[in-house]
């Protein structure tokens, strides 16, 4: 007879990848978890998984499991035990941008008791390398890096604007740039880091050239940079939804919204065998 707990550990190995991720998640030691799969495979009498150094990739005998029980299996586990009048709690663990997360996800956040949360900042790099490996359930992501187990739903769409400190009159007309952005390398520049990643990219959209000047002040976080222009130290470029407000309350000098826009996009990623779960359909009828 097939116990419960074997499906359990079925659903989460072929969710994460790994038996030692499945035993996080489960609360269960990686051999606990290996013992579960190997009973089930041989109640079953089929391979479910090929191992691999990095791995274990379900078989399709695994897939036609999976897509039968997975649902019920969620299901079940929803039901209170009959001990206890709490409801079980979800885990939500997410990894997003620090700036992104607090000006645009955190005000979002259904506040249910039975929700909790867990945060992760990063880059997306290391965030999608921590969603593959089970340690995070969703991922906000600032560019599509391309997994054959992940997938990614459009979330936001930012633009980038050239904003100065409220005192700073531009002596020149925006609208030519090529005197505009003379004057411009004649002014202390803020940047997030020494390669000025949206910078250099917004100079050669909207300018036509490589930018050649040096920052006087690096912060490597968005929303320092939007209080050091207000304080006087330089101009940047910034995302639309860090500076808008900040330009309609006459706390910052709009310089530039550049006709031809420079757009960034910004996306919700999650394991592809996840896609019906009930933590990532929540998020994705909340933020999409």
């Amino acid at each position: 007879m097939v116990n419960f707990e074997w499906y359990r550990s079925f659903i989460e190995v072929y969710r994460v990848g790994t038996a030692s991720g499945a035993a996080q998640i489960l609360h269960l030691t990686q051999p606990a978890v290996s013992q579960h799969i190997a009973a089930l495979e041989s109640a079953l009498g089929t391979g479910l998984f090929e191992r691999t150094p990095r791995k274990m990739l379900p078989t399709e005998a695994a897939k036609r499991l999976y897509n039968q029980i997975a649902a019920s299996v969620e299901t079940l586990e929803s039901i209170p035990t009959r001990n206890s009048n709490l409801e079980t709690q979800q885990i939500i663990r997410l990894g997003s941008p620090q700036e992104f997360f607090t000006e645009r996800i955190l005000n979002q956040l259904p506040q249910d008791d039975k929700i909790l949360y867990t945060v992760k900042f990063g880059l997306t790099q290391e965030l999608i390398a921590q969603l593959q490996e089970g340690q995070l359930d969703l991922v906000v992501a600032t560019q599509k890096i391309t997994k054959s187990d992940i997938e990614y739903q459009l979330l936001f769409e930012e633009s980038f604007w050239l904003v100065a400190p409220l005192t700073v009159k531009v002596p020149i007309s925006v609208e030519d740039l090529t005197p505009l952005e003379a004057w411009l390398r004649t002014q202390p520049l803020i940047a997030y880091s020494e390669e000025l990643p949206i910078i250099r990219r917004f100079w050669r959209v909207v300018f036509g050239r490589r930018i050649d000047i040096n920052p006087k002040l690096i912060i490597p976080d968005l929303r320092g940079i939007r209080e050091a222009i207000a304080y006087g130290f330089g101009f940047s470029v910034l995302p639309d939804y860090l500076c808008q407000e900040w330009v309609d309350n006459q706390r910052l000098t709009l310089v530039l919204k550049p006709a031809k826009s420079v757009k960034n996009y910004i996306w919700l990623a999650f394991r592809k065998s996840e896609r019906q779960a009930q933590k990532i359909q929540t998020f994705l009828e909340l933020l999409c």
